[in-house]
């Protein structure tokens, strides 16, 4: 996703690509101007996804360059930024999808970001929020929130999300779980109980990072909303734009990922 700051304030601007970084993780595109002119013309070479633009600047004000930006790339969402709260009304009234005060939070832009996505999801558009949990399936498995690797208190946890993920958010039984993830040993009570555990190490691991309801319990049956998810295996899966090529590996480090590299290769 692009996305473009404007604001005539140089130490506003840094800071605000500084919080928007937060936010959307170290892989999306931001540009930032401190002029109108220069912005402009970004947006007619970028098309950016959403601007974060200042209202009161010197050569132009904010919502006359909303108009502006709507000729040029109608599909640009426009968030304005602003110190004075006596703007809000007026910024309503032009194509400006949300409003918030400086100096903007990460939560201010992560819910002005989630108003426009639902809204784009209202008339089928495309995400415009990077998805914060990051899975790499192709070589060995790894999950990330925000950029940063995801600890579990307990190895099988990740196993056992890398099936889910492996299964394509399918609703997976308890007993099909522990056959996998322990393959040729004996079935036991232990490992049946301990299946809850690795579910709740899960739950509460995300819920600790402020992502909730990613695994889904439903009759001693375990499923994950993988539209929580961004993963190379299943936007490859899906031919997604900009999707990364298949290496010739898959989760490596669980023999059972086999079948599914077999099918991979297939492919």
């Amino acid at each position: 996703m692009k996305y473009l700051l404007l604001d005539d304030e140089r130490i506003i601007l840094r800071g605000m690509e500084r919080t928007l970084r937060n936010v959307v993780g170290p892989d999306e595109q931001i540009f930032t101007a401190n002029d109108v002119e220069t912005a402009f013309n970004l947006v007619k070479q970028e098309k950016p996804d959403v601007i974060f633009s200042d209202i009161d600047m010197p050569e132009m004000n904010g919502l006359s360059f909303s108009q502006m930006v709507n000729a040029i790339s109608p599909m640009t969402s426009m968030i304005f930024v602003t110190g004075y709260a006596h703007y809000s009304l007026d910024a309503w009234k032009t194509v400006a999808k949300a409003f918030i005060l400086k100096p903007a939070s990460e939560d201010d832009i992560r819910n002005a970001l989630q108003k426009i996505q639902k809204l784009r999801n209202e008339g089928g558009d495309v995400n415009i929020i990077p998805k914060r949990i990051k899975a790499v399936a192709f070589g060995n498995f790894e999950v990330y929130f925000d950029g940063k690797p995801v600890h579990f208190a307990r190895k099988k946890s990740k196993e056992m999300m890398a099936y889910l993920i492996d299964r394509r958010g399918s609703s997976i039984s308890a007993d099909e779980i522990r056959s996998v993830l322990w393959e040729e040993d004996d079935d036991s009570e232990e490992k049946k109980s301990y299946i809850r555990v690795l579910a709740n190490d899960i739950r509460k691991t995300f819920e600790e990072l402020g992502e909730d309801s990613l695994l889904i319990n439903n009759n001693y049956s375990y499923q994950l909303d993988i539209s929580k998810v961004s993963c190379d295996y299943l936007d490859y899966l899906e031919q997604k734009e900009g999707a990364p090529k298949f290496n010739g590996e898959y989760m490596s480090q669980y023999s059972w990922g086999e079948m599914t590299l077999g099918n991979l290769i297939d492919m």
